[in-house]
C-alpha cells in the first residue's frame, strides 16, 4: 500500500534503525550487568579469571561488546528487521513477507559468519543454520509485533483526534436551522430581485451545508450523496473563478448503477487542494478530475498545475494527513493512495474498495 509520508522512507528507516539498535544494545548490556552481579556475587567458578581474580564488570562489558561481536550482531538484526518491516511488511502482501523473512534470515546467517568465531567442534553449517533461523524468526516476529502496537497507537490517536474535532465542532456550532432559514430568506430575496445565478449559488450552498451536518453524524453514507456534494462544491468554485483562456478545468464524475456506501468527506480535501493551489489568474492553469467506479473500486484521479513558490503538499498537509489517517483506519488494506509532484503537475490517485 502506498502511503503519504511527510518524510522520506530513507529518513524513517535510519531513525527507526538507530532507535532499534540502541534499544537492543541496552537490553543486552543490562541483562549482562544483571547476570554479572548474579554470578560474581555468588562466587560461581566460571566467573573467575585464570589468575584467580573475579571478573570485573569492565572485563564483562569489554568481553560482550568487543571480544564478542555483540555490536555487529545488533546492527545486523536491527537493519534487517527494520527493512523487512518498512519496505516489505507495510507495502507488500503476506507471500512477499514470508519470502523476504526467509531471504533476510539466509542473508543474515551468511553475513554473521564473517564476524562469528568458528570453533572446530561446531561446524560452520550448523552455525549458519542456527543463526539464519534465529534471524528469520526475529525479523518476522518483530514486524508482526511492531505492526500490532503501531496499529493500536494509530487507532488510539485517531479516536483522540476525532473526539477533539467533534468537541471543537460542538463548541463552534450555531443552530443549523438559523443558517437554513437565513439562506432560504436570501434565496427568496434573490428571486424577487431577479438574480437567478445568485439564487442558484445559495441553493447549492444550502445543500452542501445540509449534507455536511447530516454526513458528520454517519460513519458511512450513500456514494451518490458524496458525489452530489462534490458536484455542488465544483459548481460554486466555478462561480468564483472567472472564465479565462488560461484556466482549463475538466471534471468527469460517473455515478455508479449500484448503491454503494462510503465514509463521508474522504475525497473533498484532495479536490480542495487542487482548487487552492492549481489556479492562477495569470499563468496557464489546469485541473483535471475524474471519479468513477470500476470492479467495486471507487477511483479518483485529480491533477492540477503547480506553480513555483507554492508547495501544495505542504500547504494542505493537515487536511491530507487527516484523510490519510481516516483511510488507514476505515479501509485498512482496501485502499491505495499515490501522490506525485514533478514540479509542474500535482497528481493524486486514490482507489477504495467499496
Amino acid at each position: 500500500m502506498e502511503e503519504l509520508h511527510t518524510k522520506s522512507s530513507a529518513y524513517i528507516f535510519i531513525k527507526r534503525f538507530l532507535v532499534h539498535a540502541v534499544t537492543v544494545w541496552l537490553v543486552i548490556n543490562i541483562y549482562s550487568w544483571l547476570e554479572y552481579i548474579y554470578k560474581v556475587k555468588l562466587d560461581l567458578a566460571y566467573t573467575i579469571n585464570k589468575d584467580g581474580s573475579p571478573v570485573s564488570f569492565a572485563d564483562s562489558f569489554i568481553n560482550h561488546n568487543i571480544n564478542q561481536p555483540v555490536v555487529l550482531w545488533v546492527l545486523l538484526i536491527a537493519a534487517l528487521a527494520e527493512a523487512n518491516f518498512l519496505f516489505v511488511f507495510q507495502r507488500k502482501g503476506l507471500v512477499w513477507f514470508v519470502f523476504s523473512s526467509i531471504c533476510f534470515g539466509i542473508a543474515g546467517g551468511a553475513i554473521s559468519l564473517l564476524f562469528t568465531r568458528h570453533y572446530a567442534f561446531y561446524p560452520i553449517a550448523a552455525q549458519f543454520t542456527e543463526q539464519a533461523l534465529f534471524i528469520m524468526a526475529y525479523v518476522a516476529g518483530y514486524a508482526i509485533l511492531s505492526n500490532f502496537f503501531y496499529e493500536r497507537y494509530r487507532q488510539a490517536k485517531f479516536y483522540q483526534q476525532r473526539s477533539e474535532s467533534e468537541l471543537h465542532l460542538l463548541k463552534a456550532q450555531i443552530n443549523p436551522h438559523f443558517f437554513f432559514n437565513t439562506l432560504n430568506n436570501i434565496y427568496g430575496m434573490a428571486l424577487i430581485e431577479k438574480a437567478p445565478q445568485t439564487a442558484g449559488a445559495i441553493e447549492l450552498l444550502s445543500d452542501m451545508m445540509r449534507y455536511n451536518m447530516d454526513g458528520i453524524r454517519e460513519k458511512f453514507i450513500s456514494l451518490d450523496m458524496e458525489l452530489k456534494f462534490i458536484e455542488n462544491y465544483l459548481a460554486l468554485q466555478r462561480l468564483r473563478v472567472p472564465q479565462k483562456e488560461n484556466i482549463n478545468i475538466k471534471t468527469v464524475i460517473e455515478y455508479p448503477k449500484i448503491g454503494y456506501k462510503i465514509a463521508p468527506m474522504l475525497l473533498i480535501p484532495f479536490i480542495e487542494n487542487a482548487w487552492k493551489y492549481g489556479i492562477s489568474m495569470d499563468k496557464p492553469s489546469n485541473i483535471n478530475l475524474n471519479i468513477y467506479v470500476e470492479k467495486h473500486q471507487l477511483i479518483m484521479i485529480i491533477e492540477n498545475s503547480v506553480f513555483s513558490g507554492i508547495n501544495a503538499e505542504k500547504g494542505s498537509g493537515l487536511g491530507i494527513s487527516n484523510v490519510t489517517q481516516r483511510l488507514q483506519m476505515l479501509y485498512p488494506g482496501l485502499h491505495q493512495l499515490s501522490i506525485e509532484n514533478n514540479g509542474n503537475t500535482f497528481r493524486v490517485k486514490l482507489s477504495i474498495v467499496i
